[in-house]
């Protein structure tokens, strides 16, 4: 036996027995029983279509809790444009209910509620929840929804991310404004992005 066949041999032979100490010693978690754990989303950004405003909708979402998140949702007025369109912005916390494994991800179904802004013109900063603002442009009040998020792990710890939302605003000084509005706002979306 040459010395080249015998050094292949050794370390095929510590290849199997380190193989066999790692099995022993491995948790009764597999690699197959991780993939069967939803991923923990910390935070994504999403883009995409709203029916409360003509302007891409942009959406930043935060998870302090892995079933409770907070985010912010707008078309950017005052900072990406200054158009004087109504526009609603939204500001709520959302409750992870569960997770369905499917083929190429997650689904997570979740309930919403938090606060809303409509506002017709140029923001004048702040909210306005007992009225229109000194300027009659914004007013704000409560909203409730729910959306289907789906989760789809990338690589290293990163996903990519989508959601479809429902949601309703009640803004009660909304046929004050400068422009009036329906008190009763419901709005749908569709947004697409990353996270991690």
């Amino acid at each position: 036996m040459s010395l080249a066949s015998s050094v292949v041999r050794l370390m095929f032979a510590v290849m199997g027995l380190g193989a066999g100490l790692a099995r022993a010693e491995a948790p009764a978690a597999s690699t197959e029983d991780l993939r069967d754990t939803p991923p923990r989303n910390y935070g994504n950004l999403r883009i995409g279509a709203s029916t409360s405003s003509r302007r891409p909708t942009l959406c930043l979402e935060l998870a302090p809790l892995e079933l409770l998140s907070v985010e912010a949702c707008g078309n950017g007025s005052g900072f990406l444009h200054h158009d004087d369109e109504p526009e609603i912005a939204h500001f709520r916390a959302l409750f992870k209910l569960t997770s369905w494994k499917m083929p190429l991800g997650w689904l997570q179904p979740r309930l919403g509620a938090g606060f809303a802004e409509l506002q017709v013109g140029q923001d004048d900063g702040g909210f306005h929840f007992q009225g229109t603002g000194p300027t009659g442009i914004d007013t704000a009040g409560p909203e409730v929804g729910a959306s289907l998020r789906a989760l789809l792990p990338v690589s290293s710890g990163i996903e990519l991310v989508g959601e479809l939302g429902v949601s309703a605003a009640y803004f009660r000084y909304a046929p004050r404004l400068l422009r009036p509005q329906d008190a009763f706002q419901p709005q749908a979306s569709l947004t697409f992005g990353v996270g991690f």
